[in-house]
């Protein structure tokens, strides 16, 4: 590899932050040493750029090649630390996707659309009034789950059920 950097070699994804060596400040009495920096997308900048050293140390903005060796002990000493936060972190946000996936899959229903609109424009306690519970909170599951779909899909994860949406619960309170 030439002088390559990791973002030249690799895709990466800029909502994830990746540990890469990066070269030390040319001042006197600095040793000569490669650190390991977060590297992560800075949108406000549109560029990856890297931060300070994991051992503290002030470092060249960028990262050096794909596999130059890190030979800071400092760094080398945190890596593992780092290394296992990044790892959760993306662990934690695929499942977030997975999570959101399922979501959309299990609300997109036909049904539920329907029974969507119902809430959204027709009368829906007068029309859940003239029906058993059971048959209310069946369309009341259908509404749930198409709205937690539409929620989804706009992002809104912490999305709640719609306010009133089973009205026949709230009245015996």
């Amino acid at each position: 590899m030439t002088d390559q950097t990791a973002t030249e070699t690799t895709e990466l994804d800029p909502g994830r932050r990746y540990l890469v060596p990066v070269a030390r400040l040319d001042l006197p009495g600095e040793p000569d040493v490669v650190h390991l920096a977060l590297y992560q997308w800075l949108s406000r900048l549109e560029a990856w750029v890297t931060g300070l050293a994991l051992c503290g140390t002030s470092t060249r903005q960028g990262a050096l090649p794909e596999g130059t060796e890190v030979t800071c002990p400092g760094c080398q000493a945190y890596e593992p630390q780092y290394q296992a936060i990044l790892d959760s972190q993306a662990t934690a946000a695929e499942s977030e996707l997975e999570q959101r996936r399922r979501r959309v899959e299990t609300g997109n229903t036909t049904e539920n659309a329907a029974w969507c609109t119902v809430w959204l424009e027709g009368s829906w306690r007068w029309i859940t009034s003239r029906m058993s519970t059971p048959q209310r909170e069946y369309a009341a599951d259908c509404v749930a789950a198409y709205d937690r779909y539409l929620a989804a899909v706009d992002g809104d994860l912490g999305h709640g059920e719609p306010a009133g949406l089973r009205w026949w619960r709230e009245a015996g309170r």
